[in-house]
């Protein structure tokens, strides 16, 4: 029964109760509110998705587009984690497994096996492998890979299957391993990006078989060697010598040509450019581009191999191998291509 007030009562009603200030929000503001966190904070990603089932459901196509795996133990997590919730594996896009700066276990772990290599660490390499083969086969709707190392290598790629079938695919392989480019899991890939020293015939032959790929950047950071003899193998990425390959490779004049770029000191990616081009018969539909490496890259990259094969111990170091990595990792994780930092030059065919 309500009571009545009188004429002359003049008390103020009574306050409302409080409520969150998150139901007096829009739900998008509130989305972007607590997506703008998990940017700004990468610890805050368990806590944002620990707020309600609802925001979880919400959040998870968001919070995993991009994964960046830089340790076997982030790796174990993640494989773990696409085991027990399958939405999660479906929200992955983007998928960066490799080291991301030169502590990273990762980095020994993705080495060259050697004979001398302890049962201890023969074990958690072929536990990276398994734990790789099973993200992999998990995320089914990749876009975007980034593999380091000898998880590219041309003995283990080929055991990852078909389940993914990725449009971009980065190798970051200061390891110098023998790459398996033409394994099914790279059928639909059109867009390569190779880090490596040097491009072996294995390897060019490989990326000839790519039957989707029609843009190929090179990075080789070394001051030193042949243009020309590295232009020679590189052509064989576009070209074969022998009749039937060239013509079941041939491309008619109507489709788009090919892209190929040459990354390195200035230079050498010019003579390797234009050495290139002069190699190639007017038949090959290719634009020839050539950019400019950081000044300090190939330093910090051969500072890099140094370490991985313990030719030099890290307080002999001149510069930071990490910042080799992190250029590379940062490049992939936004997207931003060499071309609109340093600018690309073309080479006339």
């Amino acid at each position: 029964m309500r009571r009545r007030t009188a004429p002359g009562d003049r008390r103020a009603p009574a306050p409302a109760p409080d409520v969150p200030a998150s139901r007096g929000m829009p739900t998008e503001l509130v989305q972007h509110i607590l997506l703008y966190s998990i940017e700004l904070d990468q610890m805050a990603v368990q806590r944002v998705l620990c707020v309600s089932r609802a925001w979880y459901r919400i959040l998870v196509p968001y919070v995993y587009t991009r994964v960046q795996l830089g340790s076997s133990e982030a790796l174990l997590c993640f494989a773990d984690l696409v085991r027990r919730k399958p939405e999660v594996a479906r929200a992955v896009r983007r998928l960066w497994i490799g080291p991301r700066h030169a502590r990273s276990d990762l980095l020994a772990l993705l080495s060259l096996p050697m004979p001398s290599d302890s049962d201890y660490v023969q074990q958690r390499r072929e536990q990276v492998y398994v734990q790789t083969r099973a993200v992999l086969r998990a995320c089914r709707r990749l876009d975007d890979v980034a593999l380091s190392g000898s998880l590219v290598a041309a003995d283990l790629v080929h055991s990852y299957g078909t389940a993914c079938q990725p449009r971009r695919l980065t190798s970051i392989n200061p390891h110098s391993f023998i790459s398996g480019f033409d394994a099914p899991i790279f059928r639909r890939v059109h867009t390569l990006t190779l880090c490596d020293v040097n491009l072996s015939l294995s390897e060019a032959r490989a990326i000839r078989q790519m039957p989707s790929l029609h843009t190929f950047y090179l990075t080789a950071p070394k001051n030193y060697g042949d243009p020309a003899k590295d232009a020679a193998i590189l052509r064989s990425t576009l070209t074969s010598d022998n009749l039937l390959d060239r013509l079941a490779h041939m491309r008619l004049e109507d489709t788009p040509p090919l892209r190929w770029c040459v990354r390195g000191p200035i230079e050498r990616a010019q003579r390797m450019a234009e050495s290139l081009a002069a190699l190639l018969d007017d038949d090959v539909l290719v634009q020839i581009d050539y950019e400019a490496l950081p000044p300090t890259f190939c330093d910090e990259w051969d500072a890099l191999r140094d370490r991985l094969f313990h030719a030099l111990d890290e307080e002999e170091a001149t510069c930071d191998p990490s910042e080799a990595l992190a250029f590379l990792e940062q490049e992939w994780r936004f997207s931003i291509p060499m071309r609109s930092l340093w600018g690309p030059a073309a080479i006339p065919r």
